[in-house]
């Protein structure tokens, strides 16, 4: 027989390497389940699967968009700053408009920009502090907010970002302004609209549980009944 301190000495480190497993491999998984599920519908004008670390933000080209367009975010941001831009620019000939997590000033409400013009403020609360899909879809004349796969707000004005903006913050000629406090963990543009059941279903890639940690863990219950049983 196993001696039992160290025996339990190893299901200890087991069991600690499940939690491990649980809570940190279901973020990169679910990210690459969403960056195919973003593959197979309507097809994205631009992409990044590569992390926007908070407070440093980059010059990303979204496509040469026109009418109809989507934003697509992975995010987890706390709450810092005035105002957290997830893209924009101050430049009219891309549109001089920008997407807020947190709309000016310190509202904790998502919204929208018409920089220099209007600020649109949602209803809908901010969600600092956790991965969560943000989708903003435009058919021209008003823009749908989606978090989390789910409608929650119409704003009175069309998407006309285009071009190169500022991904993690706004940008003004090369200077960064409303800056992220934390990750844009992937992005995705498109030139179209896309419909409530593809926002859901990259909700749905994206929150789906990995079988391999779901496994893990099972195992790891078997084995302390198993132990249960051997005293």
């Amino acid at each position: 027989m196993f001696p039992k301190l160290p025996l339990m000495n190893l299901i200890a480190r087991l069991s600690a390497a499940a939690l491990f497993c649980f809570s940190a491999t279901p973020s990169n998984a679910t990210l690459s389940m969403w960056q195919a599920e973003v593959g197979t519908g309507a097809a994205p004008a631009a992409t990044l699967f590569t992390t926007v670390p908070g407070g440093a933000p980059i010059l990303f080209n979204v496509g040469n968009l026109t009418g109809d367009r989507s934003f697509e975010f992975i995010v987890n941001s706390p709450s810092g700053g005035i105002s957290q831009a997830l893209i924009g620019s101050q430049d009219p000939s891309v549109g001089r408009q920008g997407l807020k997590f947190d709309q000016c000033c310190n509202t904790g409400l998502y919204g929208m920009t018409n920089f220099g013009v209007i600020d649109y403020n949602s209803t809908q609360a901010t969600d600092f502090g956790r991965d969560v899909q943000i989708v903003f879809t435009s058919d021209g004349a008003t823009t749908n907010l989606y978090t989390d796969g789910i409608f929650r707000f119409n704003f009175p004005t069309g998407l006309i970002i285009t071009g190169t903006h500022g991904l993690g913050a706004g940008d003004n000629f090369g200077v960064f302004f409303d800056v992220m406090a934390g990750d844009i963990k992937g992005f995705a543009s498109y030139d179209t609209a896309l419909t409530a059941a593809e926002v859901l279903q990259h909700n749905n890639a994206f929150t789906a549980v990995p079988e391999p940690a779901g496994a893990l863990l099972s195992g790891l219950a078997a084995l302390g009944l198993f132990m249960r049983r051997r005293r």
